[in-house]
């Protein structure tokens, strides 16, 4: 029997040929009532025919009050627009972070996206309760990251300066993995409404945001205030998920979801401005939790980590990302950001958050140098301008496709070198990374959600050379 799917008004009947629905909005897996007794959030696809942006509008205001924003950011100007988004986002999301329970996407104008809900099959058949979105709060389980990742990298600063540095924040005692969850607001929306007009059959090339476009992506990690004094007073999160094993145990992991309680580390938002960003589009913005900002609430000790609106190309030729001026002009980090979130920015210092694995180890170079210790080597825009259809480049500066767990042997080009450099090339939306090699392939306007989501569809519809291997991302 067909399924039925009720989609923004029209009726659409799925094909016996699909099993998997486009709109779930989670796996299908659910705590007994004795594991949970709170809410369960559901994703909203009910996506408008028009919007416009109140972010713009207000942004108009802020330019007619301050000069200094009527054109590019600057290191100089970043700050006071990333404080003014801040603003501008807490009506709606200070209850996303702080009370999850009460958070309701539809009644504040959040949607999701299509085939990114339900959980993939295991060899048995049963369901990955990894996989898809959970049940409580709709998340998307994360790439885990080292207990070691923030010592090691200090210790690589005190050994590089010859310096005696005094560690500013505890050391994370466990490894840790990250849970996300992601929105747009309505004009984002305006362009999933054209991309999944028909949920059978999208049209990717219709992936272009419209202009003030904004999508947030908040992030929890399993780490407990015990293991990280960093999380403390921290909002908590639960999930449905399997118990957090790290990498290096040694018993299998399990599939059983059980309540998992997390805290929040991370806000992000992306915002579609080609004033603030002529080269990209866009600009990339994070904000991480620290313990002892001012503030009653969780949302209020959320700060500013930094902002980025371009990839600064023409420094990606050096080794080190920053080249003999030391200094980017496309990424602004604010230096009042906790210490333990500075030491794990992206290559050369650019924009990444702590939970986005910037610092990468077990690398081996194409030339065949293995480095002592963790390379940077990623950030929020090289990340993201790898969203292209059909999907055929690394997250990360890599000429492989896999993906590997962080410590693993991961294959990288030479930091500098001009493969390396491609993944740090400023490029608008619709033009796809490996647009030289293939001029049929589809930009995704930086949105990595759609990438999955895309190579989702094309699972579900029989289409194995166009699936990628799942990547476990932020």
């Amino acid at each position: 029997m067909a399924a039925v799917l009720i989609f923004t008004g029209f009726l659409w009947v799925m094909p016996d040929a699909f099993a998997a629905d486009p709109f779930a909005a989670n796996n299908g897996l659910y705590p007994t009532a004795q594991e949970w007794q709170g809410p369960y959030r559901v994703s909203n696809y009910n996506y408008p025919e028009t919007a416009e942006s109140a972010w713009l509008k207000k942004l108009e205001d802020l330019r007619q009050k301050q000069p200094q924003l009527r054109g590019k950011l600057t290191p100089d100007t970043a700050g006071l627009y990333v404080d003014a988004l801040k603003q501008f986002l807490e009506p709606s999301m200070e209850a996303m972070i702080d009370r999850p329970d009460k958070f309701d996407p539809a009644a504040t104008n959040w949607y999701s996206m299509p085939w990114t809900g339900e959980g993939s099959p295991t060899s048995t058949g049963a369901t990955d309760s990894t996989s898809g979105r959970e049940a409580i709060l709709g998340s998307f389980s994360g790439q885990v990251i080292q207990g070691s990742s923030f010592k090691l990298q200090a210790m690589a600063m005190m050994l590089k300066t010859g310096q005696q540095m005094q560690l500013a924040y505890p050391d994370l005692l466990a490894d840790m993995q990250n849970h996300t969850v992601i929105y747009y607001d309505p004009v984002a929306a305006l362009m999933l409404r054209k991309v999944w007009a028909d949920p059978l059959n999208p049209n990717a090339r219709a992936a272009d945001f419209p202009e003030g476009a904004l999508v947030i992506k908040a992030g929890a990690v399993t780490a407990t205030e015990s293991q990280w004094p960093v999380v403390k007073g921290s909002a908590i999160w639960h999930v449905f998920r399997p118990p957090f094993q790290p990498y290096n145990d040694p018993n299998p992991p399990s599939n059983t979801p059980k309540v998992t309680e997390l805290r929040v580390l991370q806000f992000d938002a992306i915002v579609k401005d080609s004033i603030a960003s002529p080269d990209t589009g866009w600009v990339f913005i994070t904000w991480v939790y620290k313990f002892n900002a001012p503030g009653p609430r969780p949302w209020d000790r959320l700060v500013a980590l930094g902002a980025m609106w371009g990839n600064d190309p023409e420094l990606a030729q050096y080794p080190d990302g920053v080249g003999p001026s030391g200094k980017l002009q496309e990424t602004w980090i604010n230096p009042d950001a906790p210490d333990y979130a500075r030491k794990t920015l992206g290559w050369g210092g650019r924009l990444s958050g702590p939970i986005d694995v910037s610092l990468r180890h077990g690398i081996v170079f194409t030339n065949g140098q293995i480095p002592g210790s963790g390379v940077r080597a990623s950030s929020c825009m090289s990340c993201h301008g790898t969203s292209q259809y059909p999907f055929v480049a690394n997250l990360y500066p890599s000429p492989n496709k896999i993906f590997p767990k962080d410590g693993d042997t991961f294959l990288l080009y030479p930091p500098g070198s001009r493969e390396w450099s491609w993944w740090f090339a400023n490029r608008p939306g619709k033009e796809a990374q490996n647009k030289a090699n293939d001029v049929s392939a589809v930009g995704l306007d930086y949105d990595m959600l759609l990438t999955f989501a895309l190579s989702n569809f094309n699972n579900a519809s029989g289409h194995p050379a166009l699936v990628q291997p799942r990547f476990r991302v932020h």
